[in-house]
């Protein structure tokens, strides 16, 4: 049985797999600027940490989502990310489950609103 904890770590991977792949699609970028552009782009309402971002990325690339390669192999200063034709083509299907999510989410704030907010 999935916990709160699970259905929430979920819910961000799929928020922060999406921002990703968005951001990656305009054009290549490092860790550091993925988060950076999700900060402004949620008018700071959301700032990734990098105990979620980094291993999002690993996975992502290990399902050839995305690729990165390392500015310097010697030093491992940077590691620039772009998105795959794979990665491209997911996006549809983590916008509908996004939606679902979010109608699921709508739906409940509105129940809160009408009943103790009397709107």
């Amino acid at each position: 049985m999935a916990t709160r904890k699970d259905d929430y770590l979920s819910y961000m991977r799929l928020v922060l797999g999406l921002y990703i792949l968005k951001i990656l699609r305009q054009g290549p970028a490092h860790g550091n600027r993925i988060a950076e552009e999700i900060k402004r782009r949620t008018q700071n309402a959301y700032t990734p940490n990098t105990n979620a971002l980094y291993p999002l990325l690993r996975i992502m690339e290990g399902k050839n989502y995305i690729v990165g390669e390392w500015t310097s192999p010697v030093t491992r200063g940077r590691r620039i990310y772009n998105v795959t034709a794979d990665g491209v083509a997911r996006i549809p299907a983590l916008e509908a489950m996004l939606e679902e999510r979010l109608r699921l989410v709508e739906k409940k704030i509105a129940i809160l609103r009408s009943d103790l907010l009397d709107k």
